[in-house]
């Protein structure tokens, strides 16, 4: 059989202190509805990491849209924070009576942990006059923390003001190689499904879109860079000659045309023989010997070649 203690009626003392509990839990309840808090990386050294500091608009991602975040963080080392009515610098605007931490102040506050990309989804909110050189502050802030590469959305062009403070970022851009300005605006054109009534803020299938639109952008930033071009010349030739003997040939060129010839170097002319700049081997050897000539050669294009010319030279 169950007994059940009698418990003691609380002292106005505990319904007291009960109340405060109450208070505090409902106060953190409407805070977190405010501000999201950042979402930490997983510190796995194996994965690349990449930092994420947006306005609401990626509030669209990190609340409750778990097929979002999976796509987003796929494959990455991901920190991602995401505040209501963020600004730059500065104060950010109040919301709800409180004002989230700028993303200047992400940036500081991740400083020694940022990864080598930073992605910035932020402008909405600031002020036209200070945007631009509170844009060109923040990355500043951000090469001095040794941020390699700094993927920033344009604004969705609903408004006068975000068509100027897209034109700052294209200007931007200019300058600051590290830079690369996502075109979020003309991405999202022909979906006006993905937003709000506001024009500005995204449903659930828009923040998919845009987890995925920033993904790819990620995904090409890591991407290694292509191969240069090669030429199809014969990297190893062999051309026989003997001492005293006329010579005239050219050297192969594996189909390729208008090549441009070189040496590096002056064995043949101390041997007494010539390289035109068209591949034409000519004149008459002094000296016999086995010799290895390094030639360059270039395309139109400016596309390079090295090859490895074996000269044997025979007695005569």
């Amino acid at each position: 059989m169950v007994r059940l203690r009698e418990l003691p009626l609380p002292s106005p003392l505990h319904m007291s202190l009960r109340c405060l509990s109450t208070a505090v839990a409902l106060l953190a309840t409407v805070l977190a509805s405010l501000i999201v808090s950042a979402v930490p990386a997983s510190a796995d050294p194996a994965l690349p990491r990449v930092s994420v500091i947006s306005d609401s608009i990626l509030t669209s991602v990190v609340w409750s849209n778990d097929p979002a975040q999976a796509l987003l963080s796929n494959g990455l080392d991901l920190q991602i924070d995401a505040g209501v009515c963020r600004r730059l610098n500065g104060e950010s605007c109040e919301f709800n009576g409180g004002h989230v931490p700028t993303t200047l102040s992400v940036i500081n506050n991740w400083y020694y942990s940022l990864g080598s990309i930073v992605v910035i989804v932020d402008g909405y909110n600031d002020v036209p006059g200070s945007f631009a050189p509170d844009v060109e502050l923040t990355l500043n802030t951000l090469r001095n923390a040794n941020v390699q590469h700094v993927l920033w959305l344009n604004l969705h062009e609903i408004r006068p003001e975000f068509v100027a403070k897209n034109e700052v970022l294209e200007d931007v851009e200019e300058r600051h190689p590290e830079l690369n300005v996502l075109d979020w605006n003309d991405y999202s054109a022909t979906h006006p499904s993905w937003y709000q009534s506001d024009g500005i803020h995204l449903v659930p299938d828009g923040g998919l879109a845009i987890a995925g639109f920033i993904r790819q952008a990620i995904a090409d930033t890591l991407a290694p860079p292509p191969p240069p071009d090669q030429l199809d010349v014969p990297a190893t030739q062999s051309l026989r000659a003997q001492v005293g003997a006329q010579l005239d040939r050219e050297l192969r060129t594996g189909g390729e045309t208008q090549l441009r010839w070189r040496t590096t170097n002056a064995t043949l002319r101390r041997i007494g023989l010539h390289l035109s700049a068209s591949g034409e081997l000519t004149g008459t050897p002094s000296r016999a010997g086995t010799f290895t000539v390094p030639l360059d050669t270039t395309d139109p294009a400016g596309t390079t070649a090295h090859v490895t010319l074996s000269l044997a030279v025979a007695r005569a």
